[in-house]
């Protein structure tokens, strides 16, 4: 059997043949009829007709305006594709289903794809360098207090005078707080130590935890940003398409009804044509039967004067 095979170009000449013959019936008398031994079923007849070899069916793509249409229609119908066919010309109901299946799965894809996207996680790690050359930046710019250039409580960088390697700062972005780091040695200050040193080293991890904490929100907010611009888009896409419809829909239906006005005008005129000439025929019959009837009288006024006159004549004759 065949059914599953491609169909090929004899086969549809052989088809279309048929049709124009027999007409598009008695699917399964092709082979008797032809003489050509066509190992298709009725059914598989009867389908690639309806969905290929139709005259008036349009192939290819279906255009920005039939796609809007056929998506205000399935709203408006449902899956109800032999209906919504009918009100898309040239194109078939199982065409139109297959369309409405992918493009359903490619709206589907769009919408997990944007919420994939708002709901990622940040980077970790991904202003660590920004962070570390800010806070050398911060130490190379800010004078060292002299209580901590007198105490031996400095950093090991800072306190060797032959090191003149920088300072390396590693902090990393985390959705979850950060966690509090153990204290380096030169923070660890002796007792005695003065409440002026404490303060400012305070005041360095204050400023470098708000830098993390600002990079993190700012971080978060373009995720979000961004996830609700992709939806904001995607639907403005939807409304667009939806809004095109009803406006393709609403024009069609204005030039359906201008038709229709069309079509009443042209209808009364037609009958006050026929009405026009209806009343001229019966005025014509009417004048004809008046010069008929006048006809008449006048014969009948010709023959009496005639007889009249013959009398005349014979008195005339006689009496000579």
């Amino acid at each position: 059997m065949k059914e599953r095979q491609r169909w090929r170009a004899e086969e549809d000449a052989i088809l279309r043949a048929y049709v124009k013959q027999y007409g598009p019936r008695e699917w399964n008398l092709i082979s008797q009829r032809m003489n050509v031994c066509l190992e298709r079923d009725a059914k598989s007849c009867l389908e690639r007709w309806k969905n290929y070899l139709k005259p008036g069916i349009k192939k290819g793509s279906l255009t920005e305006e039939e796609q809007r249409l056929v998506i205000h229609l399935q709203s408006k119908h449902g899956n109800k594709w032999k209906k919504i066919a009918s009100e898309v010309p040239g194109r078939t109901a199982k065409r139109l289903g297959k369309w409405w299946e992918v493009f359903k799965e490619k709206q589907q894809r769009e919408l997990k794809e944007s919420n994939r996207v708002s709901s990622a996680p940040i980077e970790p790690g991904k202003y660590d360098r920004i962070l570390e050359s800010f806070a050398e930046k911060l130490v190379k710019q800010r004078p060292v207090a002299p209580l901590l250039m007198a105490t031996p409580l400095l950093p090991p960088w800072l306190a060797n005078s032959n090191n003149t390697s920088s300072p390396s700062v590693a902090l990393s972005l985390s959705p979850s707080t950060i966690p509090a780091a153990p204290p380096a040695p030169w923070v660890q200050i002796e007792r005695g130590a003065p409440d002026s040193t404490l303060g400012l080293i305070n005041s360095q991890q204050n400023v470098f935890a708000e830098l993390v904490e600002c990079c993190r929100e700012l971080e978060e907010g373009y995720q979000v940003w961004a996830a609700h611009k992709k939806e904001a888009a995607w639907r403005l896409k939807r409304v667009e398409l939806q809004l095109e419809s009803e406006k393709a829909c609403k024009r069609r239906e204005k030039i359906e009804e201008i038709e229709l006005k069309v079509r009443e005008l042209r209808e009364e005129q037609q009958l006050a044509l026929e009405r026009i000439e209806a009343e001229c025929r019966e005025q014509l019959l009417v004048l004809r039967r008046d010069a008929e009837a006048k006809e008449q009288k006048l014969a009948e006024l010709w023959s009496a004067k005639h007889g009249t006159l013959s009398k005349l004549i014979k008195q005339m004759t006689g009496h000579h």
